[in-house]
């Protein structure tokens, strides 16, 4: 298992505002069965941070086509890294 860096890049219009309960439920689901490290919005509300944990970048990219606002369009850009976290506060609680 790695950790994948996911950062959304949301429309200009703000549609993604009236999905983001639908999006959050659908992230809450994949923190519980242990895909989502963590995630949030931007401060500036244009994207969005997510830190998989996967067997590999195809089924990272299968679970954020799953996610509301792929499915609803709100998306304007997506990138996928995978990601090696090292240093910091909160290394000891990740898995790995």
């Amino acid at each position: 298992m790695a950790y994948y860096a996911v950062e959304y890049t949301f429309t200009p219009d703000r549609r993604h505002l009236r999905v983001r309960p639908p999006h959050r439920e659908y992230l809450a689901d994949l923190a519980e069965r242990g895909s989502i490290a963590l995630c949030g919005p931007l401060a500036s509300d244009t994207g969005g941070l997510l830190i998989f944990r996967a067997g590999s970048e195809a089924e990272v990219r299968e679970l954020v086509d799953g996610d509301p606002y792929m499915r609803e369009g709100v998306i304007d850009g997506v990138r996928v890294e995978e990601w090696n976290p090292v240093i910091g506060s909160l290394i000891g609680h990740l898995d790995g």
